[in-house]
C-alpha cells in the first residue's frame, strides 16, 4: 500500500513540470525560439523535433497522472530530460555570471531524471487506470 502511493505521489510530482513547460511552448514561448535553439545546435529538422518536443511533454505527463502507459511515459520523459540538459543546460558553454544558474538547473534535471527511471523501472502501482 505506502509502495503504491509512493508510486502515485512520484508520478504526480513529475508531471507538472513538463505539463508547464509543454504548454509554456504551445502558447508562450514563441515557437521560433525553440526551433532556433534546435536548429543553432546542428539538429536535424529542428520544426519537427520542436513539435515532438511539445507533444511529449503535453502526452506523457497526462499519462503518468491517470497511470496509463506509466513505464513508457516515464522512460520517454527520463531520455528526454537527460537530451534536453545536455542540448541548452551545458553550464560550461554559458557566460561565467550564468553558470551557477544553469548548473543548478542541469542538476535537477539529473535528479528528476533519476525519478523518472524508478518510475519506468516500477511501474503506475496500484492507483491507476491501468496498471503496469
Amino acid at each position: 500500500m505506502l509502495r503504491d502511493l509512493g508510486l502515485l505521489v512520484a508520478r504526480l510530482a513529475a508531471a507538472p513540470m513538463f505539463l508547464v513547460a509543454g504548454w509554456r511552448k504551445l502558447t508562450g514561448w514563441p515557437p521560433d525560439q525553440v526551433i532556433a535553439l534546435l536548429h543553432r545546435e546542428g539538429l536535424p529538422y529542428p520544426t519537427l523535433l520542436a513539435a515532438g518536443t511539445v507533444a511529449l511533454e503535453l502526452l506523457a505527463p497526462a499519462l503518468l497522472v491517470l497511470g496509463v502507459l506509466s513505464r513508457w511515459a516515464a522512460g520517454a520523459l527520463a531520455i528526454f530530460t537527460l537530451w534536453a540538459t545536455w542540448i541548452a543546460h551545458r553550464w560550461w558553454t554559458f557566460p561565467p555570471a550564468e553558470q551557477v544558474l544553469q548548473t543548478g538547473i542541469a542538476l535537477k534535471n539529473v535528479a528528476v531524471a533519476g525519478l523518472l527511471i524508478l518510475i519506468a523501472l516500477a511501474g503506475s502501482g496500484r492507483f491507476a487506470l491501468r496498471r503496469d
